[in-house]
């Protein structure tokens, strides 16, 4: 028996234990949080080194250091990932994506960090709505409670101050809605698609938005190390973007909504060992809001 069959098994075997609904719903959402905090780690390295080569060449060297591990995967899985009966489904949701990227980069370039991280999180806030609206998700007082508890979570650990108004928070805001917009039309997809076939589309849109629009100006030689921290981020990235996409397969999009911001926990994580950064009273009464919020979802029954 081979790797390939090995997987297949596995993952056969995992989605045959969570054939229940519950259960089912309990899976996707470990999914997207395994999936939110392996993008925390390949995030750290990416926004590392976006003040040395700039927004551009990393969004490019992002998108071919995830794009070019998950094809393989994908021809050694013998899975095509360019079939599809929705292809213009599919260019839409990559075009909003690859937009999404960008405004989220250029907030990280006009405005502070943390101002920008709190704004992102308004996601959760509004893919509930989003989902019942366009999706016609049932509607789950509980899925919306985590959200708003979750979001206050996030306001108490990072205390935005008066940069939240500032002119770089309108990216961030933009690229809030675009992401929400974004994860209900991945779940959409995810009813009919493989998950190798939604990544595919969006990072193809992605490098030739990158090369074609943006062009190659600006950019920079690499050094060595750089390259390896850098293609090891695009792969854990790749994972990332694997177990959150699996994640709405098992799934509704409103059910997920709040897992978003358990990215805090690695954060801090980081944070702690990389920068000897401890936690103070309002990050730890955060995650506490976090894990609340989180439990609530994980443990409800319908």
């Amino acid at each position: 028996m081979g790797i390939r069959d090995v997987f297949a098994m596995l993952k056969s075997k995992l989605i045959q234990r969570h054939v229940g609904g519950c259960n089912r719903r309990r899976a996707g959402y470990i999914f997207f949080v395994m999936g939110v905090c392996l993008y925390a780690f390949s995030d750290a390295i990416m926004k590392y080194f976006m003040p040395i080569y700039g927004v551009n060449q990393v969004t490019f060297l992002r998108t071919i250091c995830r794009f070019v591990p998950l094809m393989f995967f994908a021809v050694y899985m013998e899975i095509n990932p360019v079939r599809t009966n929705r292809v213009l489904e599919n260019i839409f949701r990559s075009v909003l994506a690859s937009l999404g990227t960008y405004a989220s980069m250029l907030a990280y370039n006009h405005a502070n960090m943390v101002d920008v991280i709190v704004v992102g999180y308004t996601t959760a806030i509004f893919v509930v709505p989003l989902s019942v609206l366009l999706l016609n998700e049932k509607f789950h007082i509980r899925d919306a409670i985590a959200a708003v508890v979750g979001f206050f979570g996030i306001l108490l650990a990072f205390r935005p101050g008066c940069g939240i108004f500032q002119f770089g928070i309108m990216f961030a805001v933009i690229g809030a809605i675009i992401a929400a917009l974004n994860q209900v039309v991945i779940k959409r997809l995810s009813s009919t698609d493989s998950e190798l076939t939604i990544i595919f589309y969006h990072h193809v849109t992605l490098l030739l938005l990158s090369t074609f629009i943006t062009g190659f100006d600006g950019f920079r030689a690499l050094l060595p190390m750089d390259a390896v921290y850098l293609i090891i981020g695009g792969m854990i990235g790749a994972a990332a973007q694997y177990c959150i996409i699996h994640a709405f397969k098992l799934s509704t999009s409103s059910n997920l909504a709040s897992a978003a911001y358990t990215m805090l926990i690695p954060v801090t994580f980081l944070d702690f060992f990389i920068y000897d950064k401890v936690p103070d009273i309002y990050i730890i009464g955060g995650l506490i809001l976090i894990m609340a919020g989180s439990i609530s979802v994980v443990s409800a029954r319908r």
